[in-house]
């Protein structure tokens, strides 16, 4: 269970304005009886895709029977028109006690559209888009960029709408200090008398802000960059260059973290409170702008403002906590990865601290609690080997980037992967499970490596958990009024429902299939605003987002209603349980602006389900952002813009039905009308009747290099088949394709294949077994 990322002594932000609520417009329209009930129209406010499956959910007062929908395009014509199902999905809560879903068949035109219910209840929904990939989840990925910039220390800031300004420079000469003790049950205040300092001055200036307060840590700071370097490494050309100087900044930060010459890793910058005794409080206790506490000269500040202490995760030299070892070291390595090309130097550096804190790892007796934070109750983490299985994989593809050797941790992040699926399974991707990210990396490098022999796990165990984790979510959303995959009555909701998004992005990436395409539809659609509260998460997105989060620049700074000058981009805890409440939201700290005025909850009236949703700066149980949850956002959007775009710029596709081509055996064109060119190859492999073969000719490539070609195929078995892949009559690839749903149903899968410069074959056949059929083939311009 994960706790409070805030003490609960601390009040908090977040929360919408009731004006907020007029974006879904509810016509309560007295009349006739059949027009007495009241509804709202809950609607993924984002948009969709053209192809993807389309819902809205009509939520009434009482059960209706002859409702109608009329879908209005922006020049306010109407477009479609249908009836409301007479079949509730079920109660929200007692105000709401039907819920009815609507599906906008056949919407695949672009353009910006709006619903209006009308007949046995009248209501209006947000409007919402219908766009390409890039603009859709490209717009989240810029924007949740935007607010790691807002949560930038030090002297490197971005001004931005809440006009940032420099900040904790004297962290450039920071004092380490002994990790203190706190009191039981939870508690993050210091029962020491003061801080016992053991060394310093240290450089740790720059970095995040780690949520609304201004404490960084290393640990989440290392998921964060880890996502960010990931997001940028899987859009390519296409993603914006704020993120790949934003992962840069975080890198540079970690850097500082850990001191390579004395091997030793910093775990955190500044306290969270102060003492028992009050003679010195912490950055809880104070509510201002950052840039004023390095001039506060109160003594009582002194640790919470001008002179912030730093703690150590290790002795140096000594082991560190495998789960701090593992993802801090998968940051290092995604670094080199995507310096490789461009500062080959820089990518030296970084992967050489990879692998010198990677070798730290106390992985024989890891301490218990895991080290996180101090205190540990701020991240209560439970597992390592993921971690460890992540740092490995990134060290491994980063080893094949840079020409090193990669069999060790290869060899290492697979005997990870096996102890956590003996072990550790049942979280899905999150800051505190990585396990995801690591399978799917993992799955890369083994296939970059030419898939050796003898590891621990197979690429079809990894493919397995990547399933077992997107049916983790599907099947919790399959039950959901609103299928929602997340839990909404504990913390983290939006952090574990984006990373969903992120999870079943990779599960298509390395099996193909395509079969839950829908479910990770429904996570956006949840996310944005097809949810009871008719909210989206993510401040600037859509019509109705939080307006007041727990955010000391926001709220100092910023607007209370949700204009002008706002934290773009910040995704917030979300909903979580209503008996979290129990004791209210307090009262305002010194300095802090009420938001919204008055303390209204407009929300309170869609409570349900034992979950509740505040929008209010004293909210922290559901209105605090932070670098973990934005992150989360930021990889589940670019990977499903990746897996959701059309080949990458640059790419070239080979289709298996070219007359170029070698077919041999049993192998035959047959018609296609899904396929990309009317066409696919079939009756591949070996079977009772005969062997089959295709030889696709006339790859080129302008360099030499592993290239992660993608693999359009068809299976409509009811399993996985399997194929055996060589290039230019090389080494052979074994590769699963898993089932597709039918022969006519194209699905896709990437392996990196060795092509030499020039012009290369690669064949595709299966001696022992029937094997898919082949669409076609599509290579990137460059090599991974």
């Amino acid at each position: 269970m994960v706790t409070p990322r805030t003490p609960a002594r601390r009040t908090a932000l977040g929360a919408l304005l009731a004006a907020a609520l007029t974006a879904t417009p509810l016509a309560l329209g007295a009349g006739p009886a059949q027009a007495a009930a009241t509804g709202l129209v809950r609607v993924d406010q984002a948009g969709f895709l053209p192809g993807e499956t389309k819902q809205a959910y009509l939520m009434t007062s009482a059960a209706v029977s002859a409702a109608n929908w009329s879908l209005v395009d922006s020049a306010g014509a109407t477009v479609k028109t249908g009836t409301v199902g007479t079949t509730s999905l079920g109660s929200w809560n007692s105000a709401y006690p039907a819920v009815y879903p609507i599906t906008l068949t056949g919407l695949t035109t672009p353009g910006t559209y709006h619903l209006v219910v009308g007949g046995g209840v009248s209501a209006t929904s947000p409007s919402f888009k219908v766009t390409d990939p890039a603009a859709l989840y490209g717009r989240f990925v810029a924007d949740g960029v935007s607010f790691f910039q807002t949560q930038r220390d030090g002297a490197d800031t971005v001004p931005g709408p809440l006009g940032r300004k420099p900040a904790h420079l004297n962290d450039a000469s920071a004092n380490v200090y002994a990790v203190p003790s706190f009191q039981s049950g939870g508690s993050d205040v210091i029962t020491n008398s003061d801080l016992s300092k053991t060394g310093g001055p240290v450089n740790v200036s720059g970095g995040w802000f780690d949520a609304g307060d201004y404490l960084k840590f290393t640990h989440t700071t290392a998921y964060a960059d880890a996502v960010l370097l990931a997001a940028q490494r899987a859009l390519g050309s296409a993603a914006p260059a704020s993120l790949g100087a934003e992962a840069q900044f975080g890198a540079a930060w970690l850097n500082r973290m850990w001191d390579q010459s004395s091997k030793t890793l910093y775990l955190q910058v500044g306290i969270g409170s102060g003492n028992a005794s009050g003679s010195f409080v912490g950055d809880h206790d104070l509510w201002r702008l950052p840039e004023k506490d390095d001039g506060d000269t109160s003594a009582a500040h002194r640790y919470a403002a001008a002179h912030r202490p730093v703690f150590r995760a290790n002795t140096p030299g000594g082991q560190v906590s495998p789960n701090l070892a593992g993802r801090v070291s998968a940051a290092f390595a995604l670094a080199a990865q995507v310096n490789a090309a461009t500062d080959p130097a820089q990518a030296q550096a970084y992967y050489q601290a990879a692998a010198s804190l990677y070798a730290l790892a106390n992985t024989s007796a890891p301490p218990n609690p895991l080290t996180t934070a101090a205190p540990n109750d701020y991240y209560p983490e439970s597992t390592w080997r993921d971690d460890m299985e992540f740092g490995g994989a990134e060290l491994a593809l980063a080893a094949q980037k840079l020409g090193q050797n990669a069999t060790p941790y290869l060899t290492a992040a697979a005997g990870w992967a096996k102890g956590y699926l003996a072990n550790d399974k049942g979280d899905t991707f999150n800051l505190y499970d990585t396990s995801a990210l690591a399978h799917a990396d993992l799955i890369r490098a083994v296939a970059a490596a030419g898939n050796p022999g003898g590891l621990a796990v197979s690429t079809a165990d990894l493919v397995a958990d990547l399933k077992r984790q997107t049916k983790v979510g599907a099947d919790h959303a399959a039950a959901d009024l609103f299928h929602a995959g997340g839990t909404y009555t504990d913390f983290d909701v939006n952090s574990h429902s984006f990373g969903l998004l992120a999870t079943e992005a990779l599960y298509k990436q390395a099996s193909g299939d395509t079969s839950f395409d829908a479910y990770a539809t429904q996570q956006r659609n949840w996310l944005f605003g097809a949810n009871p509260w008719g909210t989206g998460f993510m401040v600037g997105e859509g019509t109705t987002y939080p307006h007041c989060i727990q955010h000391q620049v926001a709220n100092i700074n910023g607007s209370t209603d949700g204009t002008g000058a706002i934290p773009l981009g910040a995704v917030v805890n979300g909903p979580n349980s209503s008996g979290i409440f129990s004791g209210g939201l307090g009262g305002y700290e010194t300095g802090m602006k009420a938001c919204p005025a008055g303390g209204a909850d407009p929300f309170n009236a869609f409570t349900g389900h034992s979950s509740r949703y505040v929008d209010d700066v004293r909210s922290w149980q559901t209105s605090e952002p932070a670098i973990d949850m934005t992150g989360s956002a930021i990889i589940g959007a670019a990977l499903q813009q990746a897996v959701n775009s059309a080949a990458t710029p640059g790419s070239t596709g080979y289709e298996a039905e070219a007359a170029g081509n070698g077919l041999t055996g049993r192998a035959a064109v047959i018609a296609c009308a899904a396929c990309s060119g009317g066409s696919r190859v079939g009756y591949l492999g070996t079977v009772t009747a005969g062997t089959g073969t295709l030889t696709v000719n006339g790859i080129t490539a302008a360099t030499a290099g592993t290239y992660q070609v993608q693999l359009v195929y068809t299976n409509g078995s009811a399993g996985a088949r399997t194929a055996e892949l060589s290039v230019n009559g090389g080494p052979v690839t074994t590769l699963s394709f898993a089932p597709t749903g039918a022969f006519t149903t194209p699905g896709t899968v990437t392996v990196g294949l060795a092509l030499a410069a020039g012009t290369n074959t690669v064949t595709l056949a299966n001696p022992s077994g029937a094997a898919p059929d082949l669409d076609r083939l599509v290579v990137p311009a460059s090599p991974a």
